[in-house]
């Protein structure tokens, strides 16, 4: 049981290290307050050292925030605007298992993070590939994002469209 469990840890610490080095601060300093009574570690918190520490668990708090969020991906195949739809497109995302996606379909993947790779593969009719694109997209704030492969495949500048509701 113990060995799977740390199995497990070392899986989720090699997928997000710095999540797990902030947790390690934030308990660094809460220890580092509990002693606060002995002498050497009264020196760490006078008023100003206080809000110091503060604002830098603050500063820690919204750095984990902006790099745990999670975004659903949504990989449109469809036919919008002057672009049609692909006849085969494969995508992977951050080096993850590819969604193939023939015309007309959509896919979604969950990515963690401020941003992410996106790989796609377009083939033609024969099944070879036509294009190979690569792009690093940074969805910001928002939760849902869609992205168009066809326009992408075009290359224009909008292929991140609003995600359906």
């Amino acid at each position: 049981m113990y060995e799977e469990y740390l199995n497990e840890f070392m899986l989720q610490f090699q997928k997000m290290p710095e999540v797990f080095i902030g947790g390690g601060a934030v308990i660094l300093f809460v220890l580092l307050f509990l002693l606060r009574g002995i002498g050497f570690f009264r020196f760490f918190f006078r008023w100003y050292q206080r809000l110091i520490v503060i604002a830098a668990l603050c500063a820690l708090g919204l750095w984990m925030f902006w790099i745990g969020r999670e975004h659903q991906i949504f990989l449109d195949n469809k036919t919008l605007g002057d672009f049609r739809a692909l006849e085969q497109v494969n995508v992977r995302i951050n080096g993850g298992e590819p969604a193939e996606l023939m015309a007309r379909e959509r896919d979604v993947r969950k990515v963690v993070g401020p941003s992410f790779e996106l790989q796609a593969e377009v083939f033609d009719a024969d099944g070879e590939v036509v294009n190979h694109i690569t792009r690093i997209i940074r969805p910001g704030c928002s939760k849902d994002i869609m992205i168009s492969l066809p326009v992408l495949a075009g290359g224009a500048e909008g292929f991140v469209v609003p995600a359906p509701r």
